[in-house]
């Protein structure tokens, strides 16, 4: 993503590096209608969706209406495409915050699967698995709208 840096209103003049005084600046983001962003926006809601139909199957298998089968086939599927994610931030240049958190779900998901394996040695473990999923609604939720509400509107 472009950015720029930007005066207040009140003190509007062209900015040159020693005409501005760093501590009155504040980073502003350039809208940006790229493909790149539009992918990424995508990406985001497919991963909220394919969470939130993770958490359905997970309750399937908790209330014993199915095997908890299509939540681990699904799981991996949603690990593998979160890895997308980042890689369109990174090569999208969409920001470096967008860049850490597209970086960050993925290492929330990669962790989510290691969760369930280290709660087959310490079960207490395996306790973080729907704590660490709410995390990661949240986050890809709250990361859709500030991809969309920066770079697409």
């Amino acid at each position: 993503m472009q950015t720029l840096i930007s005066t207040p209103p009140e003190a509007a003049q062209p900015i040159t590096s020693a005409s501005v005084p760093v501590a009155s600046q504040t980073i502003a983001a350039i809208p940006v209608r790229s493909r790149t962003a539009r992918a990424h926006v995508v990406i985001a809601r497919i991963l909220l969706g394919g969470v939130t139909l993770q958490i359905f199957f997970a309750g399937l298998g908790v209330f014993g209406v199915s095997s908890f089968l299509p939540h681990m086939i699904l799981g991996t599927l949603v690990i593998l495409g979160s890895l997308a994610l980042p890689l369109v931030a990174w090569r999208g240049h969409l920001g470096a915050t967008l860049q850490r958190r597209s970086w960050l779900v993925f290492g929330l998901m990669i962790l989510q699967g290691l969760l369930i394996d280290a709660g087959r040695i310490v079960p207490l473990v395996a306790a973080f698995h729907p704590v660490n999923a709410m995390l990661l609604v949240l986050l890809v939720a709250s990361m859709a709208r500030i991809t969309r509400d920066r770079n697409l509107a």
